[in-house]
């Protein structure tokens, strides 16, 4: 599996305006990651010089895994579709400019109000909007599985079935499925031959006197939570997933910290797999039940 640092690991300094985007190319390049996810969020309306973040790229070898489309976490209304349609297809164009190898959608959080058909109806939205845009090039588009308990693993499945195009598939973020309510290793089965880009984050609950980020979650050190990263990355190993996985550190520690000690646990669990191919045999793995 490749490694990207997704740019909402360092959400706090590019915000504040204490990292830009090429500070933040070069500080990924700093940890010796292969590639980088790009959010929308950070590059829209920053001083930014597309030329010199391929320049960036070029030199330090980092490709971009994913690059993430902004847009509303709500059906789109009557009058509002030309415009997001326009805004979309223009980060399209940065993504492909960039090398992009996904372009993904839903990546923010719903509010606890929004119904499964309003999701449904959201995504299939913007599936028509950037599929044609993507037909023929080298692009898959990943719908990240949302941090929604209306909209699980068996909707995202069966939403996938219908739409039934090859550059469709899922950009499975590990956290999102335990904070959505349901097991994240049953999750990852139901959409396993479904998964364009992998997305590992942790959580825990959050103590008293914090603010839960997502439901009754907080961000965490990968690895210090309550995902069960082992078992899921040694799922994907087991499946022959050899593609991306972006970290992205979403905990109240200090940003650089929480990412570098995320990076470091995430670089151990893909050692053990290693490992275990050596010396095939020494881990008994638990059935997993879909049901």
């Amino acid at each position: 599996m490749k490694v990207a640092i997704s740019m909402r690991s360092v959400h706090e300094p590019l915000l504040q305006g204490e990292l830009s985007v090429l500070d933040f190319l070069k500080y990924a390049a700093s940890l010796a990651v292969e590639g980088v996810e790009l959010d929308d969020i950070y590059l829209l309306g920053a001083d930014v010089d597309y030329s010199e973040i391929r320049e960036v790229l070029k030199e330090t070898g980092l490709r971009v895994s994913c690059y993430d489309i902004h847009h509303q976490m709500a059906p789109l209304r009557d009058g509002e579709r030309d415009g997001a349609a326009e805004k979309i297809r223009a980060e399209l164009e940065v993504a492909e400019l960039l090398g992009a190898e996904h372009v993904q959608i839903v990546g923010e959080t719903f509010a606890p109000d929004v119904a499964a058909a309003e999701i449904e109806s959201l995504i299939l939205e913007l599936v028509e909007i950037v599929l044609p845009s993507i037909k023929g090039k080298n692009l898959t588009l990943a719908i990240e599985n949302p941090e929604s308990s209306a909209f699980q693993s068996t909707q995202m499945a069966m939403l996938l079935d219908r739409i039934s195009h090859p550059q469709v598939k899922v950009g499975f973020n590990m956290a999102n499925s335990l904070v959505a309510g349901e097991d994240p290793e049953a999750a990852l089965e139901r959409l396993k031959d479904r998964i364009a880009h992998v997305r590992a984050g942790d959580v825990r609950l959050a103590q008293q006197g914090e603010e839960p980020q997502s439901g009754s979650y907080v961000g965490c050190v990968v690895g210090l939570g309550l995902v069960p990263l082992a078992k899921l990355f040694r799922s994907l190993h087991l499946l022959g997933y050899d593609g991306w996985v972006s970290l992205e550190f979403a905990g109240l520690e200090e940003a650089f910290f929480g990412t570098e000690a995320s990076l470091m646990n995430l670089r151990q669990y893909l050692a053990e797999l290693k490992n275990e191919d050596m010396h095939p045999g020494e881990y008994q793995g638990e059935t997993i039940e879909i049901l």
